[in-house]
């Protein structure tokens, strides 16, 4: 089933050159033994005063065309899993929408949704995240010197507070890490994005809403696996994969521009196993309800953006 046919998005990250899927015989060693938090599908990186970072999901927009619904994944019975109430979520495969998890089993992960949710990952005693990912969409160079809106943080669906750690490209698509041009700007776009914990210090995940509060650390030299995901419910239409027709959505929610739209003649889509979407329908958060609808994940690299300070990298 070729990604061409559908229109639906999650990941983020990417590498230098990413055409080729993962094999089945990595998907396991696709995440260090280390703290790893995988950030997969459309949402933004904000670069705070003190160099750490909040991540925001896309709200949900009454009126465009598809809803970005938020989501964690975890392997099962993993202690991370555990203390964060994560749940089973029948029919989902995990790797429609993320190429490193080619050769694994939908049994294997555990969900929860995080619409109207925070996440607070602190790595060490340093605010500062060591920003190593070069190729988020750098919103900074594609509309300059334009406003940044001041309320991101109340249409976001979700947010993630990173602090300490760094982050890195990573990719779970094939078209990841092709030059893609917003008008006469062009760059090399992400479409995957992993935070590392700092090894020799103590991390913290705190996940808080309206009625539950959990919290998970990991002491020096542990290790755990966490993957944040913003996936797209579906639209009626058939998207091409050369144009990232959703990159209004950058500009609907995060700058007072016109929005411009990403295009590669080069980019190719993929082949998609169907899958049930988890969460695709706005429920209680805490409940961790599954709402979900079987589509393919969207025919478009879903890519990630950035504000950075100063000009971005």
């Amino acid at each position: 089933m070729n990604r061409r046919q559908f229109v639906s998005r999650v990941s983020l990250g990417a590498a230098a050159a990413c055409t080729t899927f993962a094999k089945p015989s990595l998907a396991a060693a696709a995440i260090s033994s280390r703290v790893n938090i995988r950030f997969v599908g459309m949402m933004t990186f904000l670069q705070r005063s003190d160099r750490s970072f909040l991540v925001a999901t896309p709200g949900h927009h009454a009126s465009h065309h598809m809803t970005h619904t938020p989501f964690l994944m975890a392997r099962a019975g993993s202690p991370i899993a555990k203390a964060l109430g994560m749940t089973p979520a029948l029919g989902v495969i995990p790797e429609a929408f993320d190429t490193m998890l080619v050769g694994t089993q939908a049994n294997e992960f555990v969900y929860r949704n995080l619409d109207n949710t925070s996440l607070e990952i602190v790595s060490g005693t340093v605010d500062t995240v060591a920003n190593q990912a070069t190729e988020m969409a750098l919103m900074n160079k594609i509309a300059p010197g334009k406003r940044v809106r001041g309320n991101i943080e109340k249409w976001a669906s979700s947010t993630i507070s990173l602090r300490g750690g760094r982050i890195e490209n990573s990719y779970g698509h094939p078209d990841a890490g092709k030059v893609w041009s917003f008008g006469n700007y062009k760059q090399r776009l992400t479409d995957a994005v992993n935070f590392n914990g700092d090894d020799a210090a103590t991390t913290t995940i705190r996940l808080t809403n309206a009625e539950d509060a959990r919290t998970f650390t990991v002491p020096a030299g542990g290790s755990t696996d966490l993957w944040v995901f913003s996936a797209a419910q579906p639209d009626r239409t058939v998207a091409a994969p050369t144009m990232l027709e959703h990159s209004e959505v950058l500009f609907d929610y995060l700058v007072d521009a016109k929005a411009i739209v990403a295009t590669c003649p080069d980019a190719t889509g993929r082949n998609v196993p169907m899958t049930e979407l988890p969460y695709v329908k706005p429920t209680s958060a805490s409940l961790g309800i599954v709402a979900s609808e079987t589509a393919p994940p969207m025919s478009d690299l879903c890519f990630i953006a950035a504000i950075l300070l100063g000009s971005g990298k």
